[in-house]
């Protein structure tokens, strides 16, 4: 039926009298669902309420504004919802219902069109939205803004979709009206940051945020928020120079400002990318600022963090302690103290902290809790309560931390003698990928050689490698197991290979390293292989506990107690302090050495090496 603008009829609809739908994507959040697509996809979306009105008015009769009816709908066209009209709305409707959103897209624009009805064109920009059809949803989005332009939202979603297509220059002037235009300029800036740090195109996406911060960069009343708002956009598309160029200027306009203290410092600290000047400079700035302001918990919790990052965990226990004193309802205090304490092994501590993180978060039930069981389960394994570790360990559900859970079973399962047991439970599903599969293939070769199945282990991870021959972690748990069985030949083989692969594998390194000087054999070369091991990774505590026994080997033995001394602060491992005992009883320090190996087998008595050592010193309790 053609549109008609003669008499009414008494059972014909308005298009007035459509309802505006709820509020479409914010302009913060659009683009962070969106992907760019060319062909629509299948959605679902509620249909449109076709509704009557009151008095059903006459084709063409103005009607008056209702109260608080957006500026769109207060401008709307006259046009009698015809039954042809009526027909292609049903149409689209259905066909959404259906998920033929291609369908019902091309029946809302033609309806769109035929009407200059800014609701239709809404209706159809959501469908467009909803498939993940950029260009669609921006042909939809033009003809909603034209036909309501004094409508804000039509507006925003416009000039989001531009950025969504890469359109940047298009979106500039509209984007420039809309911050001006706003009560809060700053706060559509920053909302405007997060979406253009999705955007196609990331780099052009922060020049446009730069150009458009400009006016507010240089005004004295929002110059501070502005630099802040374009260092968080600059540091979300790895623009890190420019992202701590703001921030540094934030923080000269106020250097007693938390927020920008805190910029500074987490962009300088940040990830693998920063230096040591770097770093520096940012454990000085939070100190000074802690120092003068003891009572900011966010620099202070940062401060800590950072000094847990360089490895002074002393330090960092000592801010973390500061910070719980302060703030006794705080739950992140509770938690790194937690960790620091198993770090160090001091399990009664740890669990005293995550016990009361526990009580303190499990009421709010706003966190996730997975992380503190696996840590639980470390500390009643620590304690040998292995039971306790596995009930620990079966409360973990998230997917991120649930093959962990699963890789920590078995091994607890492994010191139960349950070995047949936890290797069924690391047997990779029919569906698992070729990755899962070498991961559950390294457990199972970990969990046999701790058994002390060295062959089986071989075997096993000596098959996997056949398929996938250039798997680093494959390579080295092979190396391990050879070792084990005297194949020092086969050992070598595959961390050298390993090493060609991976030139900056440093436990690669000591590893061969460590078995040369353990045989004491090639202990030239042996010491090299160390010292490289220990210039890639000069902290690792087993790396240092290396140096010391090939220096032992060689014969120093006062370097070798230096540096197994520093080893054993680094890593209290039974394996360290055996070697540390060795070279104390050496040195004539019988009395020393009998008071650390006893201490460190009521910790821990299972450790082969730490056995035999006080089997050959003949040390009894």
């Amino acid at each position: 039926m053609p549109l008609t603008s003669g008499s009414a009829h008494s059972q014909r609809d308005s298009l007035r009298a459509l309802p505006r739908r709820a509020g479409l994507l914010g302009l913060a959040c659009l683009l962070s669902t969106l992907a760019a697509c060319a062909d629509l996809a299948p959605v679902t979306q509620p249909p449109l309420v076709l509704e009557e009105t009151a008095a059903n008015p006459a084709p063409g009769t103005p009607q008056a504004a209702q109260p608080g009816a957006s500026p769109a709908s207060q401008n709307l066209p006259a046009v009698d919802l015809s039954g042809e009209l009526l027909f292609r709305l049903m149409i689209a409707e259905i066909a959404v219902q259906r998920g033929e959103p291609g369908t019902a897209y091309n029946e809302l624009m033609r309806v769109a069109r035929l009407t200059s009805d800014p609701r239709i064109a809404r209706r159809a920009t959501e469908v467009a939205i909803g498939a993940r059809a950029l260009p669609q949803a921006l042909e939809a989005a033009e003809l909603w803004n034209r036909t309501a332009p004094s409508d804000p939202e039509a507006g925003q979603s416009y000039s989001s979709l531009l950025v969504a297509n890469g359109r940047y220059a298009a979106a500039r002037p509209l984007l420039e009206r809309q911050i001006a235009e706003a009560p809060n300029a700053l706060e559509i800036l920053d909302r405007l940051q997060r979406v253009l740090a999705r955007a196609p195109e990331p780099a052009q996406g922060y020049a446009l945020l730069e150009a458009l911060a400009q006016p507010y960069t240089g005004a004295p009343d929002s110059a501070f928020e502005a630099h802040l708002i374009v260092a968080r956009g600059a540091h979300a598309v790895g623009r890190r120079a420019d992202a701590v160029s703001h921030a540094r200027a934030a923080l000269l306009l106020r250097p007693d400002s938390e927020a920008a203290v805190i910029a500074v410092a987490q962009l300088l600290s940040d990830g693998g990318t920063r230096s040591g000047t770097d770093n520096v400079e940012a454990l000085n700035i939070l100190s000074g600022f802690v120092r003068s302001h003891p009572a900011s918990p966010d620099a202070r919790l940062l401060y800590a963090r950072v000094l847990v990052g360089e490895g002074r965990l002393g330090e960092a226990r000592s801010q973390f302690e500061d910070l719980l004193r302060q703030s006794p309802q705080n739950p992140d205090p509770l938690f790194a103290l937690g960790v620091l304490a198993l770090e160090s092994e001091s399990y009664g501590q740890a669990r005293g902290y995550f016990e009361r993180y526990l009580a303190a978060v499990v009421p709010a039930g706003d966190r996730d809790l997975d992380l503190v069981y696996l840590n639980m389960a470390r500390v009643a394994e620590g304690e040998r309560h292995f039971e306790e570790s596995l009930d620990w360990l079966r409360k973990v559900q998230g997917a991120d931390q649930r093959e962990v859970a699963l890789e920590r079973q078995a091994a607890v399962l492994g010191r139960l003698n349950r070995v047949d047991e936890a290797m069924a439970l690391l047997e990779p599903a029919a569906s698992s990928s070729a990755q899962e599969r070498v991961q559950r293939t390294l457990a199972q070769g970990q969990l046999l050689r701790d058994a002390h199945r060295y062959q089986a282990s071989f075997d096993l991870l000596e098959k996997s490698l056949q398929s996938v021959p250039e798997d680093t972690g494959l390579l080295y748990e092979a190396a391990m197991s050879a070792e084990r069985l005297d194949r020092v030949d086969v050992m070598e083989e595959h961390l050298r290979h390993l090493l060609r692969l991976r030139p900056d594998y440093a436990h690669a390194y000591n590893a061969l390293g460590y078995s040369l000087a353990d045989r004491n054999i090639r202990l030239q070369e042996a010491y090299q292989l160390i010292d490289h091991a220990l210039r890639l990774a000069p902290d690792d505590g087993f790396i240092v506990d290396s140096m010391g026994w090939v220096q032992f080997r060689m014969g120093n033995l006062v370097a070798a107690r230096e540096t197994l001394t520093r080893a054993f602060q680094l890593k209290a491992d039974p394996d360290v302090a055996a070697h540390l005992g060795e070279v104390l009883w050496a040195s004539g320090d019988h009395s020393g050495a009998r008071e650390l190996l006893l201490n460190a087998r009521k910790r821990d008595g299972d450790s082969e090496t730490l056995r035999e050592t006080l089997r050959r010193l003949q040390i009894q309790p």
